[in-house]
């Protein structure tokens, strides 16, 4: 039975021509190793304070040394998955990644790039508008005893001249509004732009009017914040941050503010 189909290309004789080959990374032992016990903790569901098995019974089921065991435990360890308990009856348990280790991996990250203050608050001025928004019915008693006590160290830090204090301790106010935060990336995202916000360096200018006049603006801003959340005013919150945040860019850009270039600091 004849075919109408012509020769394939092997039959015609016809070269395929591959694409170059990119070089083949070895993946190390103790990286596998790493990644199985990565997706037995996910698949487990284990969480913080479970234990993982000894060294010993780890390495009779990977057939791996107690080096390439360690070394695998050890990368967990650097990613803050696991903390490596003595004693006796020490040995690998399962934590939590703190949100100080999550920022300071982005810190270290966003060392690398060039950034300026009006990256931060382009992002900054919406996402502290939202918090502020989702936080509004939320605050305890002790959020509100916090948030006024801020204030007054601010204000104090005002009448003292103190431009640095006055300038960490206004952004913990924020601080303390994103640990009533139940959105947690919404929260961690808050907390790390305000850690950028206090790695940025105030330069170029000594004015101690123009500094004094930033300090005072952003003192009546949580004055008048802290006063809405109470009432649970959220139009008022909302308007008053949004003001305070734009107030607080133009205040930034007339103080010529720059990155420190040191985010590799742990602070």
């Amino acid at each position: 039975m004849s075919s109408d189909q012509g020769p394939t290309d092997h039959e015609a004789g016809t070269r395929i021509v591959l694409p170059p080959a990119r070089p083949m990374r070895r993946i190390k032992l103790s990286d596998q190793v790493a990644e199985e016990l990565r997706r037995w903790i996910a698949r487990e569901n284990l969480g913080p304070r479970d234990r993982l098995p000894p060294e010993k019974v780890l390495m009779q089921h990977f057939g791996c040394s107690k080096g390439t065991i360690r070394e695998a435990l050890k990368a967990l360890e650097v990613e803050g998955l696991l903390i490596m308990q003595s004693g006796a009856n020490g040995g690998p348990e399962i934590q939590a990644t703190s949100t100080l280790v999550v920022i300071q991996q982005m810190r270290q990250y966003f060392h690398f790039q060039h950034l300026d203050f009006k990256d931060v608050y382009e992002v900054r001025r919406k996402l502290e508008v939202m918090l502020a928004d989702h936080v509004v019915g939320r605050l305890t008693p002790d959020h509100f005893a916090r948030l006024q006590e801020n204030i007054d160290i601010c204000q104090r830090a005002v009448r003292d001249d103190d431009r640095e204090s006055g300038r960490v301790v206004e952004v913990k106010f924020h601080d303390i509004l994103a640990e009533a935060c139940d959105n947690s990336i919404l929260d961690l995202m808050c907390r790390f732009l305000n850690v950028m916000v206090r790695d940025l360096v105030l330069r170029r200018t000594d004015s101690l009017r123009e500094h004094s006049t930033f300090g005072q603006q952003n003192i009546d801003a949580h004055i008048e914040l802290l006063a809405a959340f109470r009432r649970e005013d959220r139009a008022a919150v909302r308007e008053i941050m949004e003001r305070h945040m734009h107030c607080a860019e133009c205040s930034m850009q007339d103080l010529d503010a720059t990155f420190h270039l040191d985010l590799l600091s742990r602070q």
